[in-house]
């Protein structure tokens, strides 16, 4: 007898023009009729049964149906698979007033957010943060073939440097299958051949890792930390820039001043990295006038010009000094409606080699007691901009998988 699964998968195969839709309907009507109280098969059954069905020549292989099969088909449009995973807990030179202080994550980081759940889960172990990602990736029909690893986690360049060899030798020995179980208490000199090995290895490895991003801080961007970076395999940095207003970043307490952010991004730029900026509106001391002329100066000045910018409005948080100031009435946001107003205005401004890759953080609504609270703000921002005839440039408003596009009609043009 077929199981629920190969039923759902047989029925799908027999029908014109599959799409997720009409999968979902497929898998509703099995439900309400066929199921007999049973739960309806995840995807990764699904998925399971149908290179079963595929294996034993009971159905054949059919494009539109692995198309249909595929869990959250925006995560790999691009044909890459990110992985994010953590680094473990360790001091972060930096006191900055904003950032929450757990001590069972990384400086910065909150238990509930996604990825950082995750890692505390698996006890950081890098090797198993990367195993495991691409096990949920591939078992919702992702192809995890090529990977874009993403390191966080405090600030990279501040951890010991067996650490740093070790935790990214472990994320390309998972990516390798390799059964090694490399220590972190061998040699540095042991570590960085093992690790040019594993590099070696990877270049056919089943999950190649074709981007690398590390996470740290400008104050931290020497050349030797550029060249170690580059050792590891390293191709893009993010930079918690947050503003470059001399003034708040004093008063924030960030430990660097704006010429380290010009400082770090020339060296960066001279070994051949992307960087990537994340900047933080509605912090102390500014206004949503200011905010506006920052994000504007980021690209009329060509000693920043980063390719990518993360944007992440302040929280406020408990465990932090801010909150102290928000409890004392010394601090307050501006409002959300402020903050949609610059970024509509900023987005409509900005050139089309950059890429705006976030505009919140996934902090869980629980823990902001000030500040964003949209969960949607991004496709808030784009519904009111549309309305209003805005259009934003950048490559992730532009990039082909999120249009729709009249192919026999299209005119191309190379930019450079």
């Amino acid at each position: 007898m077929e199981n629920l699964a190969e039923k759902i998968i047989l029925q799908a195969a027999r029908t014109p023009k599959l799409d997720a839709e009409k999968l979902n309907t497929i898998k509703r009507d099995f439900l309400r009729i066929q199921s007999g109280g049973k739960h309806i098969p995840t995807t990764a059954e699904l998925l399971k049964s149908y290179h079963k069905l595929v294996k034993l020549n009971k159905l054949k292989s059919s494009e539109n149906l692995e198309r249909a099969l595929v869990k959250r088909a925006v995560r790999t449009m691009s044909g890459v698979s990110i992985v994010t995973v953590l680094t473990k807990p360790f001091p972060c030179p930096g006191k900055c007033i904003y950032c929450p202080d757990d001590a069972r994550m990384p400086k910065s980081y909150i238990a509930e957010e996604p990825a950082a759940a995750r890692a505390l889960t698996l006890k950081f172990d890098p090797y198993e943060q990367v195993k495991r990602r691409i096990e949920t990736l591939e078992g919702n029909g992702h192809s995890a073939d090529k990977i874009e690893l993403i390191v966080k986690g405090g600030s990279w360049n501040a951890y010991p440097l067996n650490y740093q060899y070790w935790f990214i030798l472990r994320c390309f020995e998972a990516c390798n299958r390799s059964r090694a179980k490399t220590k972190l208490n061998i040699t540095l000199a042991n570590l960085k051949k093992l690790m040019a090995r594993a590099q070696t290895k990877n270049e056919s490895a089943p999950h190649r890792i074709i981007g690398l991003t590390l996470e740290t801080r400008p104050d931290l961007i020497t050349t030797q930390t550029t060249e170690t970076m580059r050792a590891l395999g390293c191709t893009r940095v993010e930079l918690g820039v947050q503003t470059i207003d001399e003034k708040i970043l004093k008063l924030i307490k960030r430990g660097h001043n704006a010429r380290a952010v010009k400082n770090a991004v020339t060296l960066l730029r001279h070994y051949g990295y992307k960087v990537d900026f994340h900047l933080m509106p509605q912090l102390p001391g500014t206004t949503p006038v200011k905010d506006l002329k920052m994000m504007r100066e980021i690209f009329s000045d060509p000693a920043y010009r980063p390719d990518m910018l993360k944007i992440y409005p302040c929280s406020v948080v408990e465990n932090t000094e801010l909150y102290k100031w928000f409890k004392a009435k010394k601090f307050k946001p501006y409002s959300d409606k402020k903050l949609i107003g610059v970024l509509k205005q900023f987005k409509s401004e900005v050139p089309q080699y950059v890429r705006i890759s976030r505009l919140i953080r996934d902090i869980p609504g629980n823990h902001i007691k000030a500040g964003n609270r949209i969960t949607n703000l991004r496709q808030m921002i784009q519904t009111q901009m549309a309305a209003e005839n805005l259009h934003c440039r950048c490559l992730r408003c532009r990039e082909v998988g999120h249009q729709k596009i009249d192919t026999k009609n299209l005119s191309l043009k190379l930019f450079v």
